[in-house]
Order: structure tokens, then C-alpha cells, then sequence
């Protein structure tokens, strides 16, 4: 049975600028590609379940309402010898129903039956054709699309 995470997005203002923050400066290889990363002190227990069809949910302005997959996750350690996490996500950025939910810190477990489902990809500048007008300017007015 695979896992899923919960991830507040701190300072980030809607999916958009989640990926602007991705393709900027938090990239990295895995596997000859390159994929976004977040980076978390603690190895997550689970990590094999999250790395078998998980997926991090974000929450951005008191909502869940985007994905994205686990490709890996790594532990290393710093110069002080600390160790510290990176969750490798795939760059895609799935679009999901948004659901409100209070930020959270650090990362929590959400199980595949309390997923949001996905409305659609991300592609910045363009929404999706499958979101309905009505959703659309719902989360265009939350600041989301």
C-alpha cells in the first residue's frame, strides 16, 4: 500500500509560484533528469511506501490543491554531520480539487481514500481544458490558477 504526504507550501503564493520556485532553484538530477526536491530533517518512516505511488499534496492558502509524484527519497547528512531529507518529486504539477485545510508544519501522512482528486496538469500561464469555467474562477479567485 503506498502513502501520501501533506506539505504546506510556506510563502507560497499560488501553484504558479510553486513552480517558478521549482524550476528556479530547487532542482535536481535523479536518474539523468531533473526533478524538484523540498528538504526536510527527518527521513519520513514510511519513506518506502511514499516512494511506490505516493505523491507530496500541497496546501497553499488553506487549501489542498495540487500534487506532486515521489520519485525518491534521500537521506544525506550536512557539514555538522546532521542528517537531513530530500523528497525527489517528479516536475510535473497536478491540479487536484481543492479541499481547505489548515496549514500544517513540517509534512503529514494522508491516506490514497483522503486524497483529493486531480482535476487536471499544470502548465503555468494556461490552465487545464477538463476544469470547469465555474472551478477555474474559483481557484483563480483563491489565488490558485
Amino acid at each position: 500500500m503506498y502513502a501520501n504526504f501533506l506539505r504546506t507550501g510556506v510563502g507560497v503564493e499560488s501553484i504558479e509560484h510553486l513552480y517558478e520556485i521549482q524550476h528556479g532553484h530547487r532542482q535536481i538530477k535523479f536518474n539523468g533528469e531533473n526533478h524538484a526536491y523540498l528538504f526536510t530533517r527527518r527521513t519520513p518512516t514510511r519513506a518506502n511506501d511514499l516512494i511506490n505511488g505516493g505523491s507530496v499534496y500541497w496546501i497553499i492558502k488553506r487549501q489542498i490543491c495540487a500534487r506532486q509524484t515521489i520519485a525518491d527519497i534521500q537521506t544525506l547528512k550536512d557539514e555538522d554531520d546532521k542528517p537531513f531529507c530530500h523528497v525527489i518529486m517528479n516536475q510535473q504539477i497536478y491540479l487536484t480539487q481543492p479541499v481547505a485545510h489548515k496549514h500544517i508544519q513540517g509534512w503529514r501522512y494522508l491516506s490514497p481514500e483522503k486524497a483529493p482528486k486531480d482535476i487536471g496538469l499544470f502548465t503555468p500561464n494556461n490552465r487545464p481544458d477538463d476544469i470547469p469555467p465555474e472551478l477555474a474562477a474559483e481557484l483563480a479567485e483563491a489565488g490558485l490558477l
